[in-house]
């Protein structure tokens, strides 16, 4: 049987073609992906559009829709609450017509009775008929008006007519009214307006209160926050301690040596670091504590203060000036709804924060390094005081090391005492010292790392071998020599090494020497500086207070 040959020709052209075939597909794969990718990304950039003008549609409908109802809501108002706008520019314009004397006093009690008339509800209508009585001196109408604007608004009525006295120079009626004011104020929810009232009470802007009418409730206000915080004064006196402590600066930078140098400086830092903050704290309260007043400045605010009184919102309207808030906040966001929120948000947060206990109004105010010394910090010391010196007190009684009366430098392996600051010479002489034998030893080193003991042998031994072989076997005999030679040569640049090394080392130690004096030099001045303070202002350490 014949073997048969197998003709594979055929099947490697197939192969071929059709290898040919998979490579144009695959081009053509490749083509329509590249075309695929290109849609994508035309339908990607076609969706931003799309989105872009959504947005800015929907931005567009929300400010258009903002202006219709702001019109709607400024309608209502208008409608509802047109006539306390009215109460209110009255209210102004007698306040500043009675200054000047310009209006008689029947056209002011004829505008105020048909106010009266127009506003049933609303508390700022009877104080102005009151104002108008009062200055008509019909003190039956007066009474029968006030009486009506505190059954409307206690509150409102009664800081109104506290300040219009006070505007008024009457200094006993003012109080009645301003007690009557403060018997409204929760102690826990006291808002930054409040807070102009109380400033101006404790700072005499409202005259001597003779009768002590509204001194009971500055106590009673702190027995209020005591009462709802457990542990209140514990807390407030550790508050004031943590507070303190926040004056320690580093004295790294006041004794850099002694920082670098000396073993104990951590002592030093720690005792030297609570002089200074108490003395800072010290300075600061007095600086607090005999501050002049500018009396002339706070009446005029708290004048400015009558003038926003009266043109506040009532309650009523809060509503509609609510919605009125958003609606501006939208057209201010060119109809961006979700940032107009945000920003309403925002703003009604930063309100309620500000509304806090008196404590934490008065603490805010005390502890704000940014703020000038003032009235409003006066005020804080004038509450606070008790609690400031007892968290000074707990500040000052913390364990604080006590001043090392001796200090160890350290230096580059080296160490000494030093007691009065005058060792300067002995110090640096021992160091010094220290020094040479610490170079004595890393020449030392260097001598047993390049000393060629055996080299020296070897080349010895090549030298003489290769002058006998020599005579014997010239050949060889060279080869020695030559041997000889290159060790030599070697040997040669070891000592070269050798003493350019001892060279390195000398100049390395001659400047530490010299470098290590100059920081002994500086630590044992730095010392006598730190000893002095210490001496000099230790006493600060036995400071019973600072409010």
């Amino acid at each position: 049987m014949g073997t048969e040959v197998i003709n594979l020709g055929g099947v490697e052209r197939e192969l071929a073609r059709l290898g040919n075939k998979v490579d144009a597909l695959g081009s053509h794969v490749s083509s329509v992906e590249s075309q695929i990718s290109e849609v994508r990304d035309d339908l990607a950039a076609l969706r931003n559009d799309f989105l872009t003008m959504m947005e800015e549609q929907r931005r567009a409908s929300a400010l258009e829709q903002a202006a219709t109802e702001l019109v709607s809501v400024r309608q209502e108002m208008e409608r509802k609450f047109g006539n306390y706008g009215v109460v209110r520019n009255t209210m102004v314009g007698i306040l500043q017509a009675t200054d000047a004397a310009l209006v008689r006093k029947a056209t002011i009690s004829t505008v105020s009775e048909e106010l009266m008339i127009s506003t049933p509800d609303y508390w700022l209508a009877p104080v102005l008929v009151a104002l108008a009585a009062w200055i008509n001196n019909n003190r039956d109408l007066a009474e029968r008006a006030i009486a009506e604007a505190v059954r409307r608004d206690n509150e409102h009525s009664s800081l109104a007519m506290a300040l219009i006295c006070r505007r008024n120079h009457r200094t006993g009626t003012c109080y009645e009214w301003l007690a009557r004011y403060f018997s409204t104020q929760n102690a826990a929810k006291i808002d930054m307006d409040s807070m102009v009232y109380i400033d101006a009470y404790v700072n005499g802007i409202f005259g001597p209160d003779e009768k002590h009418l509204c001194d009971d409730y500055m106590t009673r206000w702190i027995g209020q926050i005591q009462s709802q915080t457990p542990q209140f004064e514990e807390k407030q006196s550790q508050s004031w301690a943590e507070y303190f402590r926040t004056y320690e600066t580093d004295g790294g930078s006041k004794y850099p040596a002694l920082k670098a140098v000396v073993k104990e400086f951590g002592y030093i830092d720690k005792y030297l670091g609570k002089i200074n903050a108490i003395e800072k704290i010290s300075t600061g309260f007095e600086g607090i504590r005999n501050a002049e007043i500018d009396s002339r400045t706070l009446a005029e605010q708290v004048d400015s203060h009558l003038m926003e009184l009266v043109n506040s919102d009532d309650p009523k309207e809060r509503q509609l000036r609510e919605e009125e808030e958003y609606l501006l906040a939208v057209k201010a966001c060119e109809g961006d709804v979700t940032q107009a929120r945000r920003m309403v948000n925002q703003r009604r947060q930063e309100k309620r924060e500000q509304t806090v206990s008196i404590v934490e109004q008065m603490t805010r105010v005390a502890r704000d390094k940014s703020r000038g010394v003032d009235h409003h910090k006066k005020t804080a010391l004038r509450f606070l005081g008790g609690y400031i010196n007892d968290g000074f007190a707990r500040y000052r009684d913390e364990e604080t090391p006590d001043f090392p009366q001796e200090v160890t430098l350290e230096l580059d392996g080296w160490s000494g005492r030093a007691t009065t600051g005058d060792e300067a010479a002995a110090l640096k002489s021992d160091y010094a010292t220290f020094m040479e034998g610490q170079k004595a030893a890393e020449l030392a080193e260097l001598q047993r790392k390049t000393e060629p003991k055996n080299l020296k042998v070897v080349a010895m031994v090549c030298a003489v071998a290769g002058i006998v072989f020599f005579f014997i076997n010239a050949t060889l005999g060279i080869a020695l020599l030559l041997a000889a030679a290159a060790c030599f040569v070697t040997l040669k640049g070891k000592e070269k090494a050798r003493v350019k090394g001892a060279e390195e080392i000398a100049a390395k130690y001659g400047a530490k020497t010299e470098d290590g004096a100059k920081e002994i030099d500086l630590a044992l001045g730095q010392w006598k500086a730190a000893k002095a303070e210490a001496s000099e202002r230790g006493s600060l350490l036995k400071m019973e207070k600072v409010a």
